[in-house]
């Protein structure tokens, strides 16, 4: 009897120990952001499926206002369901917005975008090359080579810190932007030095301006790819996109409000583009009439 009571004790700690493994799926990068297949399962009006831009720096999950209106929504302003992704049934709820500014330039139609409200209850682990997602319940030990405290700013979980113009350096909270390939700096706390009408300021795929270094987690990156921000919230200095996530393997802990920056086995080369002119940091307007 006490073999057996042990033989069974050991059973049940080696259960508890054991990592638990929700599911992943393959997602690819364009126009600097991520994408990933996923559905989403309406009660009476069927599933809406397809590819959806995977945004960690967007608060709330969105659904295609053109999408939404085609499968039967009508004027509703939200939908909701359980989301499949990843092999995980998430319960959610998408606000019907449009997003033809975030599907301009994409190859296909984007369904809709996914944020961090719905990935809350995961370990989010995201490698980008190549790229796949996988969601924990409850992730097993990795050793990272740093691992960052992340702060919630207006529900868009962020990291600290520093830029530098080749003057000015500045320390702040930046988001997770895995929906842009470049650094992304708010626009009332930056300008650039020289800009052309045949450049967009805010494009988040071909940012169109280089920042002479960024600062994270203990590593200097230097002449980084870098736009405008209109629309960072405040607390935001800006956000941090693809070009620098694509060299690690990305563990968000949401739950724990960490940040785990993974060693990948293999890392594609920095993106390179060209630039018509350098980023410089601006002082911060401290009032509306200014």
């Amino acid at each position: 009897m006490r073999r057996v009571a042990a033989t069974i004790a050991l059973a049940v700690v080696s259960a508890a120990a054991w990592p638990a493994w929700a599911g992943e799926t393959e997602c690819w990068i364009d126009n600097g952001a991520v994408v990933v297949p996923a559905a989403l399962a309406q009660p009476g009006l069927g599933d809406i499926t397809g590819d959806f831009i995977l945004d960690l720096s967007a608060p709330h999950s969105q659904l295609h206002l053109t999408t939404a209106q085609s499968d039967g929504l009508g004027d509703a302003t939200e939908a909701q369901g359980a989301l499949t992704l990843a092999g995980e049934h998430i319960a959610a709820r998408l606000a019907v917005a449009d997003l033809d500014d975030r599907q301009w330039g994409f190859p296909t139609t984007l369904n809709g975008l996914i944020g961090a409200d719905v990935l809350a209850g995961y370990v989010v682990e995201l490698r980008l090359s190549p790229c796949r997602l996988t969601l924990w319940r409850r992730a097993p030990p990795a050793t990272a080579l740093a691992t960052l405290p992340v702060t919630m700013v207006a529900g868009i979980p962020s990291i600290a810190a520093s830029i530098f113009d080749g003057t000015k350096r500045r320390r702040g909270q930046f988001a997770i932007d895995t929906g842009a390939a470049g650094v992304r700096i708010g626009a009332d706390r930056a300008r650039f030095s020289r800009l052309s009408a045949r450049v967009d300021p805010v494009s988040r795929d071909h940012p169109p301006a280089r920042l002479a270094a960024l600062s994270l987690a203990g590593r200097v990156f230097q002449n980084q790819p870098a736009a405008l921000e209109t629309d960072a919230p405040a607390g935001l200095l800006g956000g941090i996109g693809t070009d620098i996530w694509s060299r690690y393997v990305l563990r968000l802990d949401l739950r724990r409000g960490r940040l785990s920056l993974i060693a990948p086995a293999k890392v594609s080369a920095p993106r390179s583009s060209r630039s018509p002119g350098s980023f410089r940091t601006a002082a911060r307007r401290r009032s509306a009439g200014r």
